[in-house]
C-alpha cells in the first residue's frame, strides 16, 4: 500500500467561492491545529497580513509565504495537511516541495484563478492541476446575464498582470459576456 499524499485543487475565476472551499475542507478534515498548516503568498494583502478571507467574510489564520521559503520548512512529524490559498501567485519553483510533501504521504489542497484577466492559463494553477489526484472547478455567476461564470473581467483600465483587488476590479462573467464586453 503506497503512502503517497494526494492533490485537490479549487479553481476557477473570482467569486466562485474558491476560498470559502478551501476553508470548508480544512474544518471538515477535523484536524488538530499541529496537523495542518496553510499558506498564503504575500502579494494578497486584502484580508490582512496572517488570515486567508471569503468575499463573504468567512477567515481563517495562514503564514505568509514569500518566494524565498521553503514549505519543507514549516512541516513536522504531525504535519498532515498543507492548504494554499491564492495558489496562482505563487512561484512554479514550489512544484518539487509539492511532489516532495505528496510523497511524503502529506495531502496538499489548493485553490486559486485558473486564467488571468485576459482568460488565459494563470501562474501555477494550470501545473498543479495537471498534477492533482482531484481537480474541482467552481463557477460564480455571470455579473452580466446570472449564467454560470467562468472568467474573470477586470472592470478598470489597468494592464498590470496581478493587480489585487475585490469587486470594485473585478466581476465574473460567462464566456459569451466575457468575449462581448471585452
Amino acid at each position: 500500500m503506497s503512502n503517497k499524499g494526494k492533490l485537490r485543487i479549487y479553481y476557477g475565476c473570482m467569486f466562485a467561492g474558491k476560498t470559502s472551499a478551501l476553508i470548508q475542507y480544512i474544518s471538515e478534515r477535523n484536524l488538530k491545529s499541529n496537523e495542518f498548516i496553510v499558506f498564503k503568498p504575500a502579494v494578497d494583502v486584502r484580508a490582512g497580513k496572517s488570515v486567508i478571507a471569503t468575499h463573504d467574510g468567512k477567515t481563517h489564520e495562514c503564514i505568509v509565504f514569500e518566494n524565498e521559503m521553503e514549505l519543507f520548512d514549516f512541516i513536522t512529524p504531525f504535519t498532515k495537511l498543507i492548504a494554499i490559498d491564492e495558489a496562482q501567485f505563487f512561484n512554479k519553483v514550489i512544484l518539487s516541495d509539492i511532489k516532495r510533501i505528496i510523497g511524503k504521504g502529506i495531502e496538499v489542497v489548493a485553490a486559486g484563478l485558473d486564467k488571468d484577466y485576459l482568460g488565459r492559463p494563470f501562474g501555477l494553477i494550470p501545473a498543479l492541476m495537471e498534477l492533482a489526484d482531484e481537480n474541482i472547478q467552481l463557477q460564480a455567476s455571470c455579473a452580466l446575464c446570472g449564467g454560470q461564470a467562468e472568467y474573470t473581467y477586470r472592470k478598470v483600465d489597468n494592464k498590470v498582470l496581478v493587480l489585487i483587488g475585490h469587486s470594485d476590479h473585478y466581476e465574473p462573467r460567462c464566456e459569451k459576456c466575457f468575449k462581448e464586453k471585452q
